[in-house]
C-alpha cells in the first residue's frame, strides 16, 4: 500500500508503539536500513533499550546488503527497516518470518492499519508514511507550448 511506504520488520516490532525503550531483553539487535532522519531516530531509540546490544547499518546501499546480511545463521542483521516494495525480496529469500506472536505479546499499542499482512500473517509493521509528489509549473509548460502529461507513462 502506497501510504504505508515504509515498514519495519523483525525485532523492530517490539519498538514500534510500545514501551520497549525500557525493555530488558538481553538480546542482539542489528538493524539495516536507509540513511535518513526518521530511521536514524528508530535506531537511536532501539539503542536506549536496556539489556540489548544494538547496532545499526543505515546506508543508501541497504537494498544491496539486506538480503545477504539477513541470510546465514546467525544473520548479520536481525531486522530491516524497508519499503513495502522490498518485503517480497526478503520473503522470497525466506529471511523474514511472520510477526504474529510478537505483535500479540508486545504490540498492544499498534493500530490494525499498521500491520502489513500477507496471506493472513503479519510480515511487517508500518511506522511512517512517505508521501511522494510530482509537481509541474503550468506557467513554464504553457510558455514553451507543452501540455502537462496525462499519465505516468507519457511523463517518461
Amino acid at each position: 500500500m502506497f501510504v504505508k511506504n515504509l515498514a519495519i520488520a523483525g525485532v523492530m516490532t517490539i519498538l514500534a508503539g510500545t514501551t520497549a525503550m525500557a525493555c530488558n531483553i538481553g538480546a542482539r539487535v542489528s538493524i539495516v536500513g536507509n540513511e535518513f532522519p526518521a530511521i536514524q531516530s528508530v535506531g537511536a531509540g532501539a539503542k536506549e533499550c536496556n539489556g540489548a546490544k544494538v547496532s545499526t547499518n543505515l546506508t543508501a546501499d541497504h537494498q544491496k546488503i539486506n538480503v545477504p546480511g539477513m541470510q546465514g545463521n546467525p544473520a548479520e542483521y536481525t531486522s530491516a527497516i524497508i519499503a513495502n516494495s522490498s518485503i517480497v525480496a526478503l520473503m522470497n529469500e525466506n529471511v523474514i518470518r511472520p510477526l504474529d506472536d510478537l505483535v500479540a505479546k508486545h504490540g498492544g499499542n499498534l493500530k490494525k492499519n499498521q500491520l502489513v499482512t500477507i496471506n493472513g500473517k503479519v510480515m511487517a509493521v508500518a511506522f511512517m508514511a512517505n508521501a511522494q509528489h510530482l509537481v509541474y509549473r503550468a506557467d513554464v509548460l504553457k510558455k514553451i507550448g507543452v501540455e502537462p502529461p496525462k499519465t505516468y507513462e507519457s511523463m517518461l
